[in-house]
């Protein structure tokens, strides 16, 4: 028994001990965003760190696809010019999506099948879809491990002079020029940066119900193709398409006043109790949402054929927009999901934090010195304005959009009103997939 407990307190003191002190950049999180930030600084020569919350870096499947669209490959070219060919080659290429609009009853309207090959022609690539655990793997091994932390809770952060003292539950800390808070929609450091009142969840009424299961086990769509299914009633949609070595995302959503009673009353408890509502694996859901979409054979097919257990269940929310992402002494940024988190209806939360990540990178080498191994002497807090500046109003926008455009959303149904809305909402995506870093 005392060797056992030797040999587990040796492990932790070798754990801490292969803890930096001191660090160019700390980045708090090593998400699709922290990893993306390390790997794009440190391409760089800037000594960038990642200390992570979560006692493992890779935690395996989320039950979420990813579109990776062109902004999104542009800012990995970027980051690392091997990622795009990586996500690639792990993804499903997109040639087709298919849009039924349905009524409440099942029956088909009309049908729309949009060539999603000229992607390639009007925004300069083609979209790919992944699995976000695959992503996060391919981002983890472009980063050496060596300079991954984790079981790196921030607790706190103290800014002095030119530095920033960073304190993680356990009692270690780590000194550094920057603190970069990529540590998700319930950051930390957010709340440290901007008060409580910028940390409070707006939800936009609508539940979301997504998995990944192997592609062979339902005919939800072609190879590489999209299925899009509006169902009758304002935010009820049915999503599934190819996200790549052979596994298809699908997504089920519902307002949450049309929501199953069961799922309500949770919904009640939930509020009463302050608690979250959400999570993997909730025993009955499967039968609640067979009776919800029973008159979609596709749904009911996608639900047979995933296990309960891989189900995730959320409510749709974001934050108020911030403009603001830096404290007061400009070493201490937002971004990714801290700075602006989003309703996932344009699939660009993902795209945006990459696009962070690469211009976070490029403004920070614009402001140093060159020294003979890589960047010396930082002018953090010129970089951090310049920063903030170029990215907070761009991703103000598609949080707001993407918010407006929630899945499923009823159309204008004045046809002169609907040509407006559409051209309008056209130009909105242009700009969001064609952004160049």
């Amino acid at each position: 028994m005392l060797a056992m407990i030797f040999i587990f307190v040796s492990s932790l003191s070798e754990a801490a001990a292969s803890i930096p002190t001191t660090c160019q950049v700390a980045i708090a999180g090593g998400g699709l965003g922290g990893l993306a930030a390390c790997a794009a600084l440190r391409q760089r020569g800037i000594d960038a760190q990642v200390f992570e919350a979560a006692p493992a870096l890779l935690r395996g499947s989320t039950g979420t696809g990813i579109m990776i669209s062109a902004n999104g490959f542009s800012a990995l070219e970027s980051i690392d010019a091997s990622l795009p060919d990586k996500m690639r080659e792990i993804g499903a290429r997109i040639v087709r999506q298919n849009i039924h609009v349905c009524r409440q009853d099942g029956k088909q309207l009309k049908e729309l099948s949009l060539d999603s090959t000229v992607n390639f022609d009007r925004f300069g690539a083609d979209q790919y879809n992944v699995a976000w655990a695959r992503a996060h793997e391919v981002l983890a091994a472009t980063v050496p491990e060596e300079y991954v932390h984790c079981d790196c809770k921030l607790e706190s952060f103290t800014v002095s002079g030119e530095t920033v003292d960073i304190e993680f539950a356990g009692g270690h800390s780590v000194r550094a020029s920057l603190l970069v808070g990529a540590d998700g929609a319930g950051s930390a450091v957010r709340r440290m940066v901007a008060g409580e009142a910028a940390c409070l969840t707006k939800y936009n009424g609508q539940l979301l119900w997504n998995a990944i299961l192997p592609t062979a086990r339902v005919r939800a769509h072609a190879d590489g193709e999209v299925e899009y299914y509006t169902c009758g009633a304002d935010g009820q949609v049915i999503l599934a398409f190819d996200a790549g070595e052979g596994q298809t995302s699908w997504y089920l959503t519902i307002l949450e006043e049309h929501a199953p009673p069961a799922t309500k009353a949770l919904l009640a408890e939930a509020a009463a109790e302050g608690t979250v509502f959400g999570g993997f694996g909730r025993h009955g859901v499967k039968d609640e949402l067979k009776q919800a979409f029973a008159a979609w054979p596709v749904a009911v097919e996608l639900l047979e054929a995933t296990p309960e257990a891989q189900i995730f269940e959320r409510r749709l929310c974001d934050r108020k927009k911030l403009m603001r992402w830096q404290d007061k002494s400009k070493r201490v940024v937002l971004m990714g999901d801290a700075a602006h988190p989003m309703v996932p209806s344009q699939g660009q939360g993902t795209m945006v934090t990459w696009e962070d990540a690469a211009e976070l990178a490029e403004c920070l080498v614009a402001r140093a010195g060159a020294g003979p191994k890589g960047p010396t002497s930082l002018d953090v807090p010129a970089a951090v304005d310049t920063f903030v500046a170029r990215r907070a109003k761009r991703c103000a926008m598609v949080q707001k959009f993407s918010r407006q455009a929630y899945m499923g959303r009823p159309s204008p149904t004045f046809y002169p009103l609907k040509m407006v809305s559409l051209t309008r909402s056209f130009r909105k995506i242009s700009k969001i997939f064609g952004y160049k870093s």
